[in-house]
C-alpha cells in the first residue's frame, strides 16, 4: 500500500485505554442522555393520549 494511512493496534491503545479508564463515568452520562430523549419522545405521546 503506497502513501496510505496505516493505523496499528499500537496507535488505537491509548485511545482504547482513556475510554475504558473513563467508562465507569461515560456510561452514567450515555444512559443520562438516552434517558432524556427517550423521555421527550415520549412524554408528548403520553399528553395526547389522556386530552
Amino acid at each position: 500500500m503506497e502513501g496510505g494511512l496505516v493505523i496499528t493496534s499500537a496507535m488505537l491503545a491509548p485511545i482504547t485505554e482513556s475510554i475504558t479508564g473513563n467508562l465507569n463515568v461515560l456510561l452514567p452520562v450515555g444512559i443520562g442522555i438516552m434517558a432524556i430523549m427517550i423521555g421527550v419522545s415520549l412524554i408528548p405521546r403520553i399528553v395526547y393520549k389522556f386530552f
